[in-house]
């Protein structure tokens, strides 16, 4: 799901949605003036595109969609003037699976920025991404915590982000599967607005559906200050005894 909020007149978030290779993710576009938003356009497409070609590792495969991304944002730049400085984040998943007779389910993250990804397992949920931003490191050092992060004036100060420079750094992670994982990907619209453990409690919801409303529904009640868009998978088990998301 992606909702403009209750603020923003335009909604600068872009959606990565690619579930014939098992692709899912969020796009959380800066620079404001619409520039965000094509910021994020160009990622989401890129990525999808560089990653159903199938090319080299994952880890390869992922560190080159990712380069391509940020190269074309900042061409893009580079031929429009007036979107100088407009950017992205980047927080995807990328379920490959290969399961069968003496093969693993290979599941990847690639993350770029302060939108996150949790995993939401045995009725807890945990922060597998880490925020690109001072702000967070203060928090993973120990001066701040979660809700102390959430509502510090400098929280949206980011350190990496695409479009920025011509080098990007993405976090490429490996990521296990267990059967009833929930996963949720998000911009800082969803998070900057609950908790750890108002997100727990709703995503815990019966349907993946109501998951969704409920977590857009509770952040738009709370002001809807930014763009909300998520994702929200679950695993679970083929009757061959493999696994997939849904």
């Amino acid at each position: 799901m992606s909702d403009v909020g209750r603020v923003r007149e335009n909604n600068e978030d872009s959606l990565i949605e690619a579930p014939e290779i098992g692709l899912y993710g969020v796009c959380d576009g800066l620079g404001g003036h619409a520039a965000g938003e094509i910021a994020s356009g160009i990622a989401s497409s890129t990525l999808r595109e560089v990653l159903s070609q199938g090319h080299g590792s994952p880890v390869s495969a992922l560190i080159q969609a990712v380069e391509t991304a940020n190269r074309r944002i900042l061409s893009q730049q580079a031929d429009n003037p007036e979107q100088q400085g407009m950017g992205t984040t980047l927080s995807m998943l990328w379920i490959r699976s290969e399961s069968g007779e003496g093969q693993e389910e290979s599941s990847w993250i690639a993350h770029v920025g302060d939108s996150r990804i949790y995993r939401w397992r045995e009725r807890k949920l945990h922060q597998i991404t880490k925020d690109h931003s001072p702000v967070f490191r203060l928090h993973q050092q120990g001066y701040l915590t979660k809700d102390q992060v959430r509502q510090h004036p400098q929280r949206n100060l980011l350190d990496r982000s695409l479009g920025i420079g011509p080098n990007v750094e993405p976090d490429i992670l490996p990521v296990s599967l267990c059967s009833g994982d929930r996963f949720l990907i998000c911009t800082d619209g969803l998070s900057d607005a609950l908790s750890d453990e108002e997100i727990a409690d709703l995503l815990s919801a019966e349907s993946l559906e109501d998951a969704c409303l409920g977590l857009v529904d509770e952040a738009n009640r709370r002001g809807g200050l930014d763009n909300i868009t998520l994702v929200v998978l679950e695993v679970v088990e083929k009757a061959e005894g493999g696994r997939r998301a849904e």
